[in-house]
């Protein structure tokens, strides 16, 4: 194994470089983890680290709120690096971001003005290049404006928006993300396809950002939600929260055996991550029912039967010791 060594010293040398190791050198992937253990066992962990990831869909559907999850939770993964938000749409919501957990005194905002994308997508990567920004959110990518489209007027056609743009940039970010372990999540919107029955919508901004991503996750506003947590129709005059409904589009980063999935989100406390911890627990076998009744282990080893989901509820939400031991094995299960 010796002459292996030697021989990666000898190019690395002759290069000036140390991109050259054993692949068994390679390290696992790290994750930021989700709120939701729904969202954790859809993507086996969390967010990857060091990778773009992009965040699609509709208006509504969930797409900055998933973000600013992921940004809180980061937070407390790494307390000791910054992140950088690139509020394109000029729409950042501070007080529901603190809702969900975000701390915006290590977070570097940007809210363009006037300025080209040229210059903004430039500021990210000087960012990331200064080692101290370990999260990066653009929300989202069809505000980037290039130069050549800005300066034209209103009734000048422009083709092919920013993808050349966008191009360029994932050239240079995505190994820069490697290089500094910084996360990218990158928002994007989906777009009517006219003349397509097939397939309705599609992604904008150019294939570079498909192929620069290791992941991309589809996000629908799913049924509304009444205070009992029971789905009611569009028209319920007083929800108290909806289904954010995920398909996981692209994975390059875990198996790709499980793509379609829910989360809760509560319009007053942010991700509701009990309820979406219960459910998941009776999906994985760790809360086990027979017709009206549950059972559960509890920390001790004492088996416990508790009459319907609402004794459920009831039980962990009074014992929290229990919850946070629940938690903790929803999660490693969803490695």
């Amino acid at each position: 194994m010796a002459e292996i060594d030697n021989l990666i010293a000898e190019v690395n040398k002759k290069y000036k470089t140390g991109i050259i190791r054993k692949a068994s050198d390679l390290k696992s992937v790290e994750f930021i983890p989700y709120t939701s253990p729904q969202m954790n066992y859809i993507t086996r962990g969390g967010v990857p680290v060091g990778r773009m990831v992009e965040l699609v869909g509709l208006p509504q559907s969930g797409k900055t709120t998933t973000a600013l999850d992921v940004l809180s939770n980061y937070q407390k993964k790494y307390p000791e690096r910054y992140a950088v938000y690139l509020d394109a749409e000029n729409t950042l919501d501070k007080d529901w971001g603190e809702t969900l957990g975000v701390s915006w005194e290590s977070v570097i905002l940007i809210q363009p003005e006037s300025e080209y994308g040229e210059d903004l997508l430039d500021m990210l990567l000087d960012y990331i290049r200064s080692g101290k920004v370990g999260m990066v959110v653009l929300d989202s990518a069809p505000f980037i404006v290039p130069k050549g489209v800005a300066e034209k007027g209103l009734d000048e056609k422009s083709y092919g928006g920013n993808s050349a743009l966008m191009k360029a940039f994932c050239d240079k970010v995505i190994p820069l993300c490697k290089k500094y372990e910084c996360t990218f999540l990158l928002l994007n919107q989906l777009r009517e396809n006219i003349g397509n029955p097939y397939k309705p919508f599609k992604i904008p901004c150019g294939t570079a950002l498909t192929h620069a991503c290791s992941e991309i996750l589809w996000f629908t506003k799913g049924a509304l939600l009444d205070e009992k947590y029971k789905e009611v129709s569009s028209n319920y005059p007083n929800p108290i929260g909806n289904l954010v409904s995920v398909k996981m589009e692209k994975n390059k980063v875990t198996r790709n055996d499980r793509r379609l999935g829910t989360y809760t989100l509560n319009y007053e406390r942010g991700v509701d991550a009990v309820k979406d911890t219960l459910d998941l627990g009776m999906v994985l076998g760790i809360i086990v029912q027979t017709g009206a009744w549950y059972k559960i282990t509890d920390t001790q080893g004492k088996e416990v039967k508790l009459q319907g989901f609402s004794g459920v509820q009831d039980y962990y939400y009074n014992d929290l010791d229990e919850l946070e031991a629940l938690k903790a094995e929803v999660y490693e299960a969803t490695r």
